[in-house]
């Protein structure tokens, strides 16, 4: 039995079209039509972000008031620092004075500074907060950040950033979308973590607490992603984005990541540094056999491989223009010095010198 019967639905060829098909293809185009509305208000509508902001096309609502933050006006390349309320950053303007600056201080209130919701997950939390906050006046280029300008994981040979900022190729950022501000495979790459592994054989690995947690929080933020078998990319959570890149995400796939950093039960060192694992990772498999599950939920976050370690040589020179490097200066562009650069860097006291009374 039929629960359509047929009628004499007369197409515009003189055939005869069954009325249950009929149905189904007005549910079918009725279908289409809500999903493309859904992903535009999700691109495009007034969202209210983590922090309490109601975002739409540069204005922001706070508490009621409306105002343009700066007045912000797309700029070409900016800066993202994450700080502290001590940290001394008059470096930033006396070095870089062509850069647009924004340094979060991630322990600091109030309204008249830079600030996120809560402080944790480290860096982390700065970055997807300045995300939400400028998700529709994001320069061209946008650079995170840690505060000092001397850090051990800064790659040039004074580990200056500075330098590392200065020489950036803006337009291999916005060719590629994801750029890491560091080339060397020394610690990072080529396998920093093994999720699949470890969530089969679950392993005591206390040296390694983010290891251990990753595979769970992986299933986690990203539900319908396969677990990678390796994840390898140089540490250590500073990189450059290009507006095209960031806007890849709608503005609530960044406020769902701020909500899970707001929400887990992680301390902020084992939360970040999932995060700083999981920033380049895209194109992995689903773990849905439905193929408009695969559409949606392939991309994670900023779109490359999980084990994302450029070729040395030319990561240097498509990243800050060293081109035609020898062997021995790859090798000597970056020196492991320990977690700490001797005092008073990049001009240490001598062993034999004595400290001044």
């Amino acid at each position: 039995m039929s629960w359509f019967p047929y009628s004499p639905l007369t197409s515009h060829h003189g055939c005869l079209v069954p009325r249950s098909r009929v149905f189904f293809i007005y549910l079918g185009l009725a279908a289409i039509l809500l999903l493309l509305s859904y992903q535009i208000l999700l691109n495009r509508s007034p969202t209210v972000s983590a922090t309490g902001a109601k975002i739409d096309e540069g204005v922001i609502a706070v508490e009621g008031e409306h105002f343009n933050p700066d007045p912000v006006q797309p700029a070409e390349k900016e800066l993202v620092f994450a700080a502290m309320q001590a940290s001394n950053m008059s470096w930033v303007e006396e070095h870089l004075p062509d850069w647009r600056t924004n340094i979060y201080r991630a322990d600091a209130e109030g309204q008249d500074v830079l600030t996120v919701p809560i402080n944790k997950g480290n860096e982390a939390m700065v970055y997807l907060t300045y995300i939400i906050d400028r998700y529709w006046t994001l320069p061209e280029v946008s650079v995170f950040l840690h505060e000092n300008r001397y850090q051990w994981h800064v790659d040039n040979p004074l580990y200056d950033s500075v330098i590392s900022i200065s020489d950036l190729q803006s337009d291999f950022v916005q060719e590629v979308g994801y750029v890491s501000l560091r080339c060397a495979w020394s610690v990072g790459c080529p396998r920093e973590l093994e999720p699949a592994r470890y969530l089969r054989e679950r392993p005591d690995d206390s040296h390694h607490p983010a290891a251990m947690e990753y595979p769970d929080r992986f299933m986690e933020l990203f539900p319908r992603a396969e677990v990678p078998e390796a994840v390898g990319t140089p540490c250590c959570s500073q990189f450059a984005l290009s507006r095209k890149k960031i806007h890849e995400q709608s503005i609530d796939y960044y406020i769902r990541l701020q909500r899970w950093l707001m929400d887990t039960e992680l301390t902020s060192g084992i939360s970040g540094r999932v995060l700083e694992y999981s920033w380049h990772s895209g194109s992995f498999r689903s773990r849905s056999r439905d193929p408009f599950a695969d559409f949606w939920y392939n991309l994670v976050i900023f779109g490359k491989p999980a084990q994302y370690c450029l070729d040395q040589r030319d990561c240097y020179c498509r990243t800050y223009g060293y081109c035609n490097m020898t062997d021995t200066e790859i090798q000597n562009h970056w020196v492991w010095r320990g977690l700490t650069l001797p005092e008073g860097w990049p001009e240490p006291k001598k062993s034999n010198e004595t400290p001044a009374q």
